[in-house]
C-alpha cells in the first residue's frame, strides 16, 4: 500500500471511531487517551501576555503509544464567517529530545493526512450528534502550515472547520490517533489577535494568519459526520444519529422457520419498536424483510415481503397516525454475511426498520 494510500485510510479510520462510539458510553474505545478541560474564560500569563487556554492535554506521536510524547493545549474554538477555528499548541517535551514535524493535515485535493499522526484533529459537537474534520480546500491553506517544532517548544498551530450550528455552545476537541481529548472546549466569537508574521508562533508572540474561510471554496458536507450510537438486545441492533434509527430485528425470534406469522415472543420486542416510533418518528417508516438463500430465489423473495408486511401490521396500531409504513422484501439479495454457516444465515435473516426522527427528540 502506499504511503499516501495509507494516510488516506488513517483518516477514515479517525472518523469511524468517532462516528461509532464516541457517544456510546461502554465503548472503551471511545476513552480519550488524556482529558484536561478548563473553565471557560481561563487564561496564562506567558511572557506578560494573557494566553487562553481551555484544556490541555498530553499524547504520542502514534496509536501504538510507542512515539515521544506530545503535550498541547486548547486556546479556543473560534466561529467566523461561515466556517470555524480551532487554535491549538502542541510539542514535544524538552527532555524527549525530539522534534514534532506537522505539515498540513491535508494533502491539496486528496482529503489524506500527512505525516505524523498527532496533526489528526476532530471536533465533536455531542447535542448535535456531528463529527467535524477539517475543510478540504483547494489548498492547503485550510490548515496551518509547514511547522517544525524543537523538543521543548509549542508553537501555535489552526485548523479550519465547518461552520457549526448556531445553538452549538461547546464540542470536544480530539488530537491525534490516540484521540487525546479536552472536553466541552466554549465555542467563542471571532478570531485571535493580534496576527503574527510567522507560522507556528508561540504562545504569547501572535496567533497565526487565518485565511478567509469563503475564498477556500471547501465542501462543509466532505468534512461533516453523524455520529452513530449503537445499542444492542438478545432480538434487535439499533444504530441512531441525530435524524435517523435503523433497527435490525431477528427474523429468528419474530418468526418460526419458513413462516411469515409472528412468535409470541415478538410482540413485545415490535412494542418497544412501536413506541419509539410513535414518541419520535416523522415521515414515512420503511420495514424490509430479508431471508437467506435456503430455498428458491422466489420463495425467499415472498417470504421476505410477507414477514415485513406482518411487522407493518404489528407496529402500525401502537405507531399513532403521525407516520405512513412501508413494507419491502428484498429476499436474499442483501446479505450482510456469507451464506457459508449456520451462524451467517442467522444474521441474514432479519427485518430493519428505519426511519427518521423529529429534530432534538
Amino acid at each position: 500500500m502506499s504511503s499516501v494510500r495509507r494516510r488516506a485510510s488513517r483518516s477514515a479510520r479517525v472518523v469511524a471511531v468517532v462516528a461509532g462510539a464516541v457517544l456510546v458510553a461502554s465503548s472503551a474505545a471511545a476513552a480519550p487517551a488524556a482529558s484536561s478541560p478548563a473553565p471557560d474564560g481561563e487564561d496564562v500569563r506567558v511572557e506578560g501576555v494573557d494566553v487562553p487556554v481551555r484544556g490541555t492535554f498530553t499524547a504520542r506521536t502514534n496509536a501504538e503509544g510507542t512515539g515521544p510524547l506530545v503535550r498541547g493545549a486548547v486556546h479556543g474554538v473560534r466561529r467566523v464567517d461561515g466556517g470555524t477555528v480551532l487554535y491549538l499548541s502542541l510539542g514535544t517535551t524538552a527532555s524527549s529530545g525530539a522534534y514534532l514535524h506537522m505539515s498540513s493535515i491535508f494533502r491539496p485535493g486528496t482529503g489524506a493526512y500527512e505525516f505524523d499522526a498527532i496533526s489528526q484533529l476532530v471536533l465533536v459537537d455531542r447535542t448535535g450528534g456531528k463529527a467535524y474534520l477539517p475543510l478540504v480546500a483547494q489548498d492547503a491553506t485550510s490548515v496551518f502550515d509547514d511547522v517544525k517544532a524543537e523538543a521543548g517548544e509549542l508553537p501555535v498551530i489552526y485548523a479550519v472547520f465547518p461552520e457549526l450550528p448556531a445553538g452549538t455552545g461547546t464540542v470536544d476537541v480530539l488530537v491525534g490517533d490516540q484521540r487525546a481529548a479536552v472536553l466541552a472546549v466554549p465555542v467563542e466569537e471571532g478570531l485571535l489577535e493580534p496576527v503574527a508574521d510567522e507560522p507556528g508562533p508561540r504562545a504569547g508572540t501572535g496567533w497565526p494568519a487565518v485565511p478567509d474561510v469563503a475564498g477556500l471554496g471547501a465542501d462543509p458536507a466532505r468534512s461533516t459526520f453523524d455520529l452513530v450510537t449503537r445499542t444492542a438486545t438478545a432480538a434487535t441492533q439499533t444504530a441512531e444519529t441525530s435524524e435517523r434509527v435503523a433497527t435490525t430485528l431477528d427474523a429468528n425470534v419474530l418468526f418460526d422457520k419458513s413462516s411469515a406469522a409472528l412468535t409470541p415472543a415478538a410482540q413485545e420486542v415490535l412494542a418497544q419498536v412501536a413506541a419509539d416510533i410513535a414518541a419520535r418518528a416523522t415521515g414515512e417508516v420503511q420495514v424490509v424483510g430479508h431471508t437467506d438463500s435456503d430455498g428458491s430465489t422466489s420463495s425467499n423473495d415472498a417470504l421476505s415481503q410477507e414477514r415485513a408486511a406482518a411487522v407493518v401490521a404489528a407496529l402500525q396500531p401502537a405507531a399513532g397516525g403521525r407516520v405512513t409504513f412501508t413494507a419491502v422484501g428484498r429476499g436474499e439479495n442483501e446479505p450482510v454475511a456469507p451464506n457459508d454457516s449456520p451462524e451467517n444465515m442467522q444474521l441474514n435473516r432479519r427485518v430493519e426498520v428505519v426511519y427518521e426522527i423529529e429534530e432534538g427528540s
